[in-house]
């Protein structure tokens, strides 16, 4: 049985450009979110990587086959390709589209049940995007 530790951080100290991000420590799996100023954004991106992570664990797609894919994913759509994807697990090729893709549904009708705006929450994160991606440029 694995441990799994839910944080929200600064948007600094993100990994790389993501919103949410999973990764293993010598204590269990940290799984975390770039804050975005409200907590029902915050836990939906929370939900959103723990539901990814345990199916992707069970699964066996490991963790850094997922981060590789998502960079090189941000770093093609930063030189124009993907207009139309929105997030690397979106990708046909991304090794974790199923796990992805459920994770998203759950999302969602945990966002109908908050009452959250889906555009407003996206809006927000592309804020976080913004301010990462200038802040790992520097």
């Amino acid at each position: 049985m694995s441990n799994y530790k839910l944080r929200v951080q600064p948007w600094k100290k993100m990994r790389y450009l993501t919103a949410g991000d999973y990764y293993k420590t010598k204590y269990g799996w940290e799984i975390v979110t770039a804050d975005m100023g409200n907590s029902d954004y915050n836990f939906l991106v929370l939900i959103h990587e723990l539901i990814e992570l345990y199916l992707t664990q069970k699964r066996g797609i490991i963790e850094p086959k997922i981060k590789k894919f998502d960079e090189w994913f941000e770093r093609e759509k930063a030189k124009g390709r993907f207009k139309n994807i929105l997030s690397p697990g979106r990708h046909p090729k991304a090794p974790y589209k199923q796990e992805h893709m459920f994770a998203v549904k759950i999302e969602d009708l945990i966002r109908k049940e908050l009452g959250v705006s889906r555009k407003k929450q996206w809006a927000a994160e592309d804020r976080v995007f913004k301010k990462i991606k200038k802040f790992i440029q520097k």
